[in-house]
């Protein structure tokens, strides 16, 4: 028999949590898009709720998912609703 030493891998160079954060961050706006050109109209908490049993590789808080929906509105993906601002409209 004989050995065979196989290296480590560097932990350090694999994970870096900036692009983990960045990462998750466009899996959210893919989600709340994918969601929104589906529904066209949709209220804030059933958009959460939605984003929520979508994205069950890992658990967004409500605060980055509120974040990235004001990016979309920011970069005219969404529009709220003029009426009622608790209730998203998709643009695009």
């Amino acid at each position: 028999m004989k050995k065979v030493k196989i290296p480590q891998p560097n932990i350090e160079e694999t994970y870096v949590k900036e692009k983990v954060q960045d990462d998750r961050n466009l899996a959210i706006e893919a989600a709340v898009v994918r969601i929104m050109k589906s529904r066209k109209k949709l209220s804030h908490m059933d958009l959460v709720k939605e984003v929520l049993t979508i994205l069950s590789m890992f658990r967004p808080q409500v605060r980055s998912i509120k974040q990235r929906i004001e990016n979309l509105i920011s970069r005219e993906f969404l529009a709220r609703d003029p009426d009622d601002p608790n209730i998203y409209l998709y643009l695009a």
